[in-house]
């Protein structure tokens, strides 16, 4: 059995960017990659993009919203705002090999047991023990489609990775958010027809907060997808789908039915990947895990924690990477505070964490309109 102070599962932007403050510590670490570093956005369909614009802010004394540590800048690196899945992988490969972050690749976590003083991580290279467990095995390899009845007469949007290739026809596109119109956006740039069935209007709600309203850089594509006589916009929210000899029907809660000769394609977001660890995690309402609000420690449990896109706390969002990665401090600190660092030491790097946007406790900014 490999025993090392600190296991991190998974190597995108949380996994690596929480490395990054670890390793400016004397805590050993290693990350458990299932494929390669960066590999979920390596898999994003050809046309998928950032949805958040980068920028090399570092002069003004502001992070790239896409960077996960300082001085680094994905725009800057590759020359442009709205960088692909396949650029944003080489950028945290870049970062990885310039900190030397050990990142053990093609090796998937399998099961992870508690024991007493630790965790035991059985993988599918070897067995690893740890005192300190940090999950950050991010949402996009668990599609949520099981939530409509007849889901596996769909596809969902992530595993259609060429848009561009699929076979002429009309389509039906379950889910407005932005995946539901980036793909029905790429349909119709391909000359197809496309049925958006949206359970809100994407133009009423009244908030600034992109973890709740399409961001103005996948809003502009909807403008002008709605001006296209190929596309066609439904209110409503799906409850089901049948298949009657290779045509499908897709129902609404109001009764109504729309018909299709191809599959159709479900837009309706991510979950944690969980399932090594899900006998340790309580889920809240809305089906987020719940949290110490402090240390982001699964409630109930000690020194595991959540790191990325599925971080919740009370009404708060942490979805985007600007916003999950003010997280990646807080439990560095609650780790060098276990492991009885000085508080000189602590202090110098807390502050360090802050003035780079790296930490955030107090959450009170993190109101009904965020200051993010």
């Amino acid at each position: 059995m490999t025993v090392i102070n600190v296991i991190i599962v998974g190597s995108g932007p949380a996994g690596i960017g929480i490395a990054t403050l670890l390793h400016q510590t004397n805590i050993d670490y290693a990350i458990l990659e299932k494929k390669e570093i960066g590999n979920s956005f390596s898999e994003w369909p050809e046309n998928m993009e950032m949805i958040t614009p980068s920028f090399p802010s570092n002069a003004f004394g502001q992070m790239d919203l896409n960077s996960i540590c300082e001085a680094t800048s994905p725009a800057f690196s590759f020359k442009k705002e709205h960088l692909t899945g396949k650029e944003y992988a080489q950028y945290l490969s870049w970062v990885a090999n310039y900190f030397e972050i050990n990142v053990r690749s093609n090796t998937e976590v399998k099961k992870v047991y508690k024991k007493e003083g630790g965790w035991i991580i059985e993988t599918s290279q070897d067995l690893f023990f740890c005192r300190y467990l940090i999950w950050a095995a991010g949402e996009f390899l668990n599609p949520q489609i099981n939530n409509i009845l007849g889901a596996e007469h769909c596809l969902h949007s992530s595993q259609i990775k060429y848009p561009s290739k699929v076979k002429d026809g009309e389509f039906v596109v379950i889910g407005g958010y932005e995946s539901g119109v980036q793909m029905a956006y790429d349909l119709i740039k391909g000359n197809k027809n496309v049925t958006l069935v949206n359970p809100f209007k994407v133009d009423d709600m009244e908030t600034s907060d992109p973890s709740r309203i399409l961001s103005p850089y996948t809003y502009s594509k909807y403008s002008q997808m709605k001006k296209s006589e190929q596309y066609t916009e439904v209110l409503g929210e799906v409850v089901a789908v049948t298949n009657d000899n290779d045509r499908f029907q897709v129902l609404l809660q109001d009764g109504a039915t729309i018909e299709t000769d191809n599959i159709p394609i479900c837009a309706t977001g991510f979950s944690l990947v969980s399932e090594p660890i899900e006998e340790f995690i309580l889920y809240r309402e809305d089906g987020s895990p719940i949290l110490n609000e402090e240390t982001d420690e699964f409630i109930d449990q000690q020194n595991i924690y959540l790191s990325g896109p599925s971080v919740r706390h009370d009404n708060h969002i942490f979805c985007f990477i600007y916003k999950f990665r003010q997280r990646f401090g807080v439990i560095v600190e609650d780790i060098l505070k276990k492991e009885e660092c000085s508080e000189e030491d602590l202090s110098y790097l807390v502050n360090k964490w802050k003035r780079a946007g790296l930490y955030l406790s107090d959450l009170s900014c993190c109101g009904d309109e965020c200051v993010c």
